[in-house]
């Protein structure tokens, strides 16, 4: 008997139950009931061999179809991760030019406003790009 369901990667099969004659507690020629169970189990998005191989005895083609369906899950999981790297690199590169703007903008009116002999709006937007700066290697750590 196949368990797991059909979302769930990993499975098991369970074979019953077996009457043996036993020289034990029933004396020489009894018959003593035991069971044995048999489990297997495996992991990943194809059935077991044996139930795949039964898949193909009932129905024909059936095994080439659901390898065909765990490719294309796989498939679809790969460029799934492709495409949220991608959004993440182009959100970091988007991040640092607003960084490098930023930082190029207050640098620029620190200068004119040194240039202007205004010490104090200068250092002021000096600091900027500098707390920025520190900032960066704060958060790294």
């Amino acid at each position: 008997m196949a368990c797991g369901g059909s979302g769930d990667p990993r499975g098991r099969e369970q074979r019953g139950a077996i009457g043996a004659e036993l020289n034990g507690p029933g004396g020489p020629g009894g018959v003593e009931a035991g069971r044995l169970t048999v489990e297997q189990a495996w992991a990943g998005p194809l059935p077991a061999p044996g139930v795949l191989e039964q898949y193909e005895r009932v129905l024909p083609g059936a095994a080439e179809r659901i390898l065909r369906m765990a490719e294309t899950v796989a498939t679809g999981n790969i460029r799934v991760t492709e495409r949220q790297a991608e959004a993440e690199i182009r959100t970091a590169q988007r991040g640092q030019l607003l960084a490098a703007t930023l930082t190029l903008a207050a640098m620029s009116g620190a200068g004119a406003f040194f240039l202007l002999d205004n010490q104090v709006a200068g250092i002021a937007l000096l600091s900027l790009p500098l707390l920025m700066l520190i900032r960066s290697f704060l958060i790294r750590s």
